[in-house]
């Protein structure tokens, strides 16, 4: 077998979607909504408007593997450089021997890309991750927190993808992620990114931190432009910086004989980029508000950056990795799957970057679940 590899043209997404549909996942989103891969795959400015960042393998013009690419421009404390996440990595069974994976991988880890990011991976995976020497992370860590007077409601959740739970036993889990009381003084706040965030305020935080650079460009096109979600954008004033979040409102449904029903609703916090302690808890507490207006019983966050975390938790949003029973908190809820999943990562990056640890406080990653394609419809 002699394989070629190129990258997929624009007019090649049947091809694709129909080798996803067969050889990684039946009724993949990306084989049900064209304009979602479209979006995630053609990003203006980023790739050649004439194809999409998909890799191909074929032997003899067959389509035989696939690997998709999302560039993003990474920041390294003010510096940017050219990366890469990868997607739907997967070549058809009778072509695994020899070394066409790996020179499918290739085709994402050369230049101009300085560092390739692999999120949302299998367990079974890691081992080859492992064997390319690349550096295989520890879960990204999650965050939850339940509003005031939201446990019951939660309780009920955890009972309906819990059917053998008793109820004391969801119970538990209610009193440790439910907040006490959250401030009622309201906070100044504006639902949308602020005009100078490029000149003002991304600047300073982007010099702390490692990950995807968050600028407009970025936060434009990950949000604003989404063909499928509806996010919010909080942003709140720290003199002359501004602080910013952005959510959006999920509504939790369960499978039943007449199809889905509706359950309840819960925030899923996606961007949390504070100025400063004060600004975090200002930012929280406006989050907070507009959860408990949208009628949401709480909310939810992965991320590996340290100091954003600590903040997180001096608010109420509970690390559920020292809870007992968090593998039984959901993390799919459309629909509402009581098997939860960890989100494993790999990566190929230059020795001279910091670790990406999901224990240490000083942990300078900024990498949440809307990386990669990570926050999507299912």
């Amino acid at each position: 077998m002699s394989m070629q590899f190129r990258f997929a043209k624009a007019d090649e997404y049947p091809a694709i979607s129909e080798f996803l549909d067969t050889h990684w996942a039946k009724g993949h989103i990306y084989t049900r909504d064209e304009e979602l891969f479209h979006w995630t795959f053609r990003r203006t400015n980023h790739w050649d408007d004439n194809g999409y960042s998909f890799a191909l393998a074929e032997d003899n013009g067959e389509l035989v593997g696939i690997l998709g690419g999302i560039p993003f421009v990474l920041n390294t404390f003010g510096q940017k450089s050219k990366a890469v996440w990868i997607v739907n990595y997967v070549i058809r069974p009778d072509h695994r021997k020899g070394t066409g994976a790996l020179q499918l991988l290739s085709m994402f880890r050369k230049a101009p890309f300085e560092a390739t990011v692999a999120a949302g991976i299998t367990k079974e995976s890691t081992v080859i991750y492992r064997v390319l020497r690349g550096q295989v992370l520890d879960p990204i860590p999650r965050h939850f927190m339940v509003l005031p007077n939201g446990g019951e409601r939660l309780a009920r959740l955890l009972t309906i993808a819990h059917p053998d739970w008793p109820m004391e036993r969801a119970q538990a889990l209610r009193s440790a992620l439910e907040r006490k009381s959250i401030p009622e003084t309201r906070i100044e706040s504006h639902a949308g990114l602020p005009q100078d965030w490029d000149q003002k305020h991304w600047p300073s935080f982007a010099e702390k931190t490692v990950g995807a650079e968050r600028d407009s460009d970025y936060l434009c096109w990950r949000y604003q432009r989404h063909p499928r979600f509806d996010y919010r954008f909080i942003s709140v004033a720290d003199g002359p910086r501004a602080g910013l979040a952005v959510w959006r409102l999920e509504t939790i449904r369960r499978r039943t004989d007449n199809g889905l029903e509706d359950v309840d609703r819960i925030g899923r916090l996606v961007e949390f980029l504070p100025a400063s302690e004060q600004n975090a808890r200002d930012l929280l507490t406006a989050f907070s508000q507009d959860l408990c207006a949208a009628g949401a019983f709480g909310a939810d966050y992965y991320g590996f950056h340290g100091p954003s975390r600590a903040w997180l938790a001096e608010s109420g949003f509970t690390a559920v990795s020292g809870l007992a029973d968090a593998a039984g908190i959901p993390t799919r809820f459309q629909p509402l799957d009581g098997k939860t999943g960890d989100i494993l990562s790999a990566m190929f990056v230059p020795p001279t970057l910091p670790a990406c640890s999901a224990t240490a406080a000083d942990c300078s990653w900024y990498w949440t679940k809307s990386d990669s394609d990570q926050d999507r419809p299912n």
